[in-house]
């Protein structure tokens, strides 16, 4: 009797860890278009599907905030401009307008004020988010940015807020010992948390599972995006063609192998992101949610 305990609980066990999260959010890029034009709706039609959190730009939290709570989602993330950060604005400029027109978006305002790391941590607290973060360094950027991001983490901290960076592909490149994420692996300060963004993972040539489980601990949360068959490996971000990113389930990524290692790595949030869809985002959302909800061991 008692090995028949021991084996249900086991078997139980593993079940769980392979299972889909029980709490979803969602980053709002994924969701651009439509809430371009209607906000409010778009937020209701979240919570529907079973998101509950969001990972935000700070636009987000000034315009809508209250939509956002309407919909009853909370906003747990906030990703802010990295020259926030690093001070390098005209690049990062650059780079904005040249992706505003290839999204046929509004190009940003080149006399706009420059926003500071005080400004972001009073407007992240002020709505309740848990961590200020980076979603990209660009390559002008990534000389002496350890040190930029540990002194980010630290005022963060000192603030009572979290700080995270989120990786792309290029910090696999080079060889291994000496690539940006081994620098990064043991030079970032432990009060700053991984965004393992898996689909970057794959495409930069690593393992997604291998990697949360070396830096367990230290991984506060994920991005949940499949890797069609179709999709290149080891490219620059902006050669990524659009139909490289799948719905969660779609594509070529070990799911259950992925969320057991986040599991037990103690990953407290996971996003569901897909950058580019084929049709209605929203219907991708749904398609995410559906398999991560229906996946269980």
């Amino acid at each position: 009797m008692l090995r028949r305990h021991f084996l249900a609980a086991t078997a139980a066990s593993l079940t769980a860890a392979a299972a889909g999260p029980r709490i979803l959010g969602l980053n709002l890029y994924t969701v651009r278009d439509p809430l371009a034009t209607k906000p409010a709706e778009t937020y209701k039609a979240l919570a529907a599907l079973g998101i509950t959190e969001l990972e935000v730009r700070p636009d987000n939290l000034r315009n809508h905030a209250e939509m956002i709570k309407a919909a009853g989602l909370k906003p747990k993330h906030l990703f802010i401009e990295s020259p926030i950060v690093t001070g390098t604005w005209e690049p990062w400029r650059e780079l904005s307008a040249r992706m505003a027109k290839r999204m046929k978006m509004a190009p940003p305002n080149p006399d706009a004020p420059k926003p500071t790391l005080e400004e972001m941590i009073t407007l992240a607290k002020q709505h309740g988010v848990e961590r200020i973060g980076l979603s990209f360094l660009l390559p002008e950027e990534r000389e002496g940015s350890i040190d930029k991001l540990n002194r980010a983490a630290a005022a963060c901290s000192a603030a009572g807020i979290g700080f995270y960076y989120h990786n792309h592909a290029f910090e696999f490149e080079g060889e291994p010992g000496a690539r940006f994420i081994d620098r990064l692996y043991k030079d970032l300060d432990k009060r700053a948390k991984l965004e393992m963004d898996v689909f970057w993972v794959a495409i930069g040539g690593a393992d997604p599972a291998a990697m949360l489980k070396q830096w367990k601990g230290r991984v506060g949360s994920v991005h949940l995006k499949d890797v069609s068959t179709t999709a290149p490996r080891k490219v620059q971000e902006f050669s990524m063609p659009p139909t490289s990113f799948a719905e969660v389930g779609s594509g070529t990524l070990d799911w259950k192998s992925i969320l057991a290692a986040a599991k037990a790595a103690g990953v407290e949030h996971y996003f569901i992101e897909q950058d580019a869809t084929p049709g209605d985002p929203l219907a991708s959302v749904r398609k995410s949610v559906q398999y991560l909800r229906g996946l269980k061991g």
